[in-house]
């Protein structure tokens, strides 16, 4: 009887967990470049007593002997679900939405104090004060990330520079006050090979573990591939992968197996208090 309900109990904290990634899958529906997470579960540990004393009594069983006693299901992973969104059209110089999946912008964070490369499906960048040349500009993301192309460097854009096209090759370029063509920078993505090593930190972006602890070199998990015209575009954003239909229809169902569990919980518990005045 303990056993039902430890089963049950133990399978409801793991339910709980499913519920907080479809929340937050829900409430980032309309964030651009959100990649959904989804949760699959596994049976945990369970007990086999048998309790056949007489071997010759096996011959011709059809059932396993004895009773296996489970310990309820737990969460086997949170995966990261990279299918293409939607793309919508913005007619916005600055916004970029990539093309292909597995494919993310280069940013460099400061939330810890230190840089850190970061990688998010976010194209929508903005101009901002030049920390190292304060009369000039640099591209930063709606976090203050700033975008990285080639070599990692930064992109940065001369004061008063306008009119951003973004070439074929994946160079960008503006227009100065002069009415010059200039070179801002070439857009470089990052392509990760294994996606579901990515961990969610800062927002919409996101970080890779510390490789080493994992016995991988960088060129297991990054390829770095030019923002081409074919793999970037430009006055566009890829909308959120969420399908809202499908996320409340597994919130409903997920709601419905912990009401069970629950119930489980309350009748063992019943059963338990009978047990009890019988004794007594």
């Amino acid at each position: 009887m303990y056993g039902s309900v430890l089963s049950s109990a133990n399978t409801m904290g793991q339910l709980q967990q499913k519920l907080n990634g479809i929340s937050s899958n829900l409430s980032n529906s309309n964030t651009t470049g959100y990649k959904r997470s989804e949760t699959t579960f596994s049976d945990m540990l369970y007990q086999q007593t048998n309790n056949l004393q007489d071997e010759r009594n096996e011959a011709g069983r059809l059932t396993p002997a004895g009773l296996r006693t489970g310990s309820g299901a737990g969460v086997a992973q949170t995966a990261l679900r990279m299918e293409q969104g939607p793309i919508e059209n913005t007619d916005r110089e600055l916004d970029f939405a990539i093309t292909e999946k597995d494919q993310f912008f280069q940013v460099e964070s400061m939330t810890g104090g230190d840089p850190e490369t970061q990688y998010t499906r976010d194209g929508s960048f903005y101009l901002s004060e030049n920390p190292e040349e304060p009369d000039g500009w640099t591209l930063v993301n709606n976090q203050g990330d700033y975008l990285l192309g080639a070599d990692g460097e930064r992109m940065d854009v001369p004061a008063g520079a306008g009119s951003f096209t973004l070439q074929e090759d994946g160079t960008l370029e503006a227009v100065n006050q002069a009415g010059e063509e200039i070179e801002i920078g070439e857009m470089e993505l990052a392509r990760i090979t294994k996606p579901q090593l990515l961990d969610r930190v800062n927002g919409n972006n996101y970080a890779l573990p510390d490789l080493g602890e994992l016995g991988l070199e960088e060129a297991d998990v990054l390829e770095f591939i030019p923002g081409a015209e074919e793999a970037v575009k430009q006055g566009s954003l890829e909308q959120s992968n969420v399908d809202v239909g499908q996320a409340m229809t597994d919130m409903m169902t997920t709601q419905r197996q912990y009401s069970f569990n629950a119930r489980a919980i309350s009748q063992g518990d019943q059963m338990m208090g009978l047990i009890n005045s019988l004794r007594g």
